[in-house]
């Protein structure tokens, strides 16, 4: 069937199926207990892939990883790519420091140019994070305030999260009260001191939960970490972030019979010293002929995260789950020239400059269930306003507004051993420069009709088969419609991105399979990705546009991950592939390393948790003919929590990274060589 044949048909089939959810509940009888089916739900817990997801979501069409507390603990971040650095699909884009950190799934993501992560949503606390600036990481958390880090690998997620996906989600979740409040209590805590040595490190946090009812409850949480110099496995400096990083998290809830209220406030603030501007890849002196290096400064970080929600849930309509949330969120970058003359920042590049974001979402989940299945319809609108602002007018970073609104609608339907979600999201946007923009002032309008449909299939107990289709389109960014830095004209007859997603897979749970008591989990996913009028940088000069849209690229591959647990051990592994090119059979350059990652603890008692972890990467073949060598780096890791007496509540954890100091270089970094050897050590108590 010919691809816009099969994009019609897919999109009649869910608008279709959104239609029929709304008038089949009016006619299905109320779900009887006797009447239903019994199901085994899988509960995938940390058993499940300890190298990077500690769950395997079994029972849904989709590639899913998440991070849970106790990964976290695990994995000790001093940053949020160390978080993600064992999912599989994802890789770091970057450095090893705090503020060079972006990412990649499944080959799309790069953070040279300050577009080139648009097709990855990032989502805090449920709201999307927007930072587009040039060699400077692009995402600020601190990682000691997560709670949860989940992946949605593939465009399936768009429909709930925004239109552009073509990489997938990556949504963090901050820390709540019931988090640190002990059963039965109505006050709790947590203090931590911690130290890395690469990059050189210190770490000092407290957490407060208070519950004086059982209708409110508030926290609050302030973190303060230093950063220096991170190195490679020969000593030699590659980044220096040279940072005091005071953090602060602000929360509370208050509910009122069916409605609630919730606020929340996230603030980070950094001040860098004689920084290194570009934080991507270090200073790069002498990159080129009479090149003295990006430069250094006092550059200041702030990023700024604050929602307001109110939700009503009646107990007595099911129909009725509505949340509204108003955010704002806020990320910028004031640079000033450092102390030494020797190394400048060039002044396009110093000032301040604001990546704001004002939004407000209406969702509604109703569960239109009736005898013999389940089904759940969520269905919202969202408006927003992106305002991106310069106090140093810059070619290289163009002035504009974006405006955006959004409608769509979730049908997740189960019948028996069949679940099929099907999902349809509308979204127009509008692209205008300002005055500083000075190479012109054509405006940019577009409109995103992403349908999708995903199936999973039980075949038994153990076994499940899922596939699913989802259209998804990448609306252009404002550098590629009106940077102009390297000489290129402004691109404003730039097309949409448009991605065709296929992914099949297959998924097992299990248990008793080669001794008693014993269990594993098992997931395969196979995807291939279709991207037409694929957007790239020409680096030509005037009139050719900086920008243009390629025919076509394809991008294919696949995620398994599996996990099993005997007795005191858990097993777990992980294996990512992927590979693409454009039209002209050309790889493209922003493919990650093959790569598999193994891990497995042990629990000698309740005190103790011993871990190792290992990744194995194949090398891989850059566009421009380099060959980014493959590498193995190995992990070991130590927690000890005293369960009685006057040590309960403290966990110490120690660990290593890169324990054989192994000097090598991702294939998605711009440069390197990746960090070497780091020693870990955290010391916490709970109250």
């Amino acid at each position: 069937m010919p691809r816009h044949s099969l994009r019609g048909a897919l999109l009649a089939g869910t608008a279709g199926l959104t239609a029929l959810t709304l008038t089949t509940p009016l006619l299905a009888q109320q779900r009887t207990g006797e009447d239903e089916k019994t199901r085994t739900t899988f509960v995938l817990d940390q058993l499940v892939l300890r190298a990077g997801k500690p769950k395997v979501a079994s029972e849904v069409p989709q590639s899913v990883s998440v991070v849970d507390s106790e990964q976290l603990r695990d994995i000790e971040a001093g940053h949020i790519g160390e978080v993600l650095a064992t999912v599989p699909g994802v890789a770091g884009v970057g450095s090893g420091s705090f503020f060079g950190q972006g990412f990649n799934i499944r080959g799309f993501g790069s953070t040279e140019m300050a577009a080139a992560e648009s097709g990855i949503v990032q989502l805090i606390d449920g709201e999307k994070k927007y930072y587009e600036s040039y060699r400077q990481g692009a995402l600020f958390i601190e990682p000691d305030f997560l709670r949860q880090v989940e992946v949605l690998r593939g465009p399936g997620s768009s429909t709930l999260y925004g239109s552009g996906a073509l990489g997938g989600v990556i949504a963090m979740e901050t820390i709540e009260a019931s988090d640190l409040i002990a059963e039965g209590s109505t006050f709790g805590g947590k203090a931590k001191l911690g130290y890395a040595s690469n990059p050189d490190t210190v770490l000092g946090s407290v957490a407060l939960g208070w519950r004086p009812a059982e209708d409110f409850e508030a926290l609050a949480a302030f973190a303060w970490r230093k950063l220096g110099d991170t190195k490679d496995a020969d000593g030699n400096t590659t980044v220096r972030s040279n940072s005091k990083t005071p953090n602060l998290l602000l929360k509370a809830r208050r509910t009122f019979g069916d409605q609630y209220i919730a606020f929340s406030y996230q603030h980070l603030e950094a001040k860098g010293e004689n920084q290194d501007f570009n934080q991507v890849e270090g200073a790069q002196a002498g990159l080129f002929p009479g090149f003295t290096g990006w430069g250094v400064g006092d550059i200041t970080t702030r990023d700024q995260t604050m929602k307001l929600t109110w939700g009503w849930n009646p107990q007595d309509n099911r129909y009725i789950d509505l949340t509204a949330t108003l955010s704002y969120t806020n990320t910028m970058k004031d640079v000033r020239q450092g102390d030494d003359p020797d190394e400048p920042i060039m002044a396009s590049l110093l000032g301040r400059r604001d990546y704001q974001l004002w939004k407000f979402k209406l969702r509604n989940v109703s569960d239109l269930s009736g005898a013999g299945y389940d089904h759940h319809l969520t269905t919202g609108f969202d408006i927003m306003k992106q305002d991106r602002s310069s106090s140093v007018p810059s070619s290289s970073h163009p002035e504009a507004y974006t405006r955006a609104w959004g409608a769509y609608a979730l049908s997740e339907l189960t019948w028996g051993d069949l679940t099929v979600n099907s999902g349809l999201r509308y979204e127009k946007q509008r692209t205008e420069p300002k005055s500083s923009v000075t190479a012109t002032d054509d405006k940019y309008n577009s409109e995103a009709i992403e349908p999708q449909i995903a199936a999973i299939y039980r075949l038994n107990d153990s076994w499940s088969v899922f596939g699913s289709v989802a259209f998804v389109q990448r609306m252009p960014t404002v550098d590629e419609l009106y940077d102009s830095f390297r000489g290129g004209a402004p691109s404003p007859d730039l097309k949409d991105e448009k991605g065709k997603n296929l992914e099949a897979g297959l998924s097992y749970r299990g248990s008793d399979l080669f001794a008693s008591g014993d269990a594993a989990v098992m997931k395969l996913t196979l995807f291939r990705n279709h991207i037409d009028d694929m957007i790239m940088r020409t680096n030509g000069a005037a009139p050719t546009p900086a920008y243009v849209n390629i025919d076509r690229a394809y991008l294919r591959g696949g995620e398994l991950e599996a996990s099993y647990s005997l007795n005191n051990w858990e097993l777990g592994a992980a294996v990512s592939i992927v590979d693409g090119k454009d039209q002209d059979g050309k790889v493209l350059d922003t493919l990650p390393n093959d790569r598999v990652t193994l891990q497995a603890i042990w629990r000698p008692n309740d005190e103790w948790r011993l871990g190792l972890r290992s990744t194995l990467a194949k090398g891989r073949d850059k566009a421009d003919d380099e060959h980014r060598a493959g590498y193995g780096v190995h992990d070991v890791f130590a927690t000890w929590a005293p369960q009685t007496g006057a040590a309960a509540g403290i966990e110490v954890h120690m660990g290593i990274d890169n324990i054989a100091d192994r000097d090598y270089t991702p294939a998605t970094w711009l440069s390197g060589p990746a960090p070497g050897r780091n020693f870990k050590l955290s010391v916490s108590r709970s109250f």
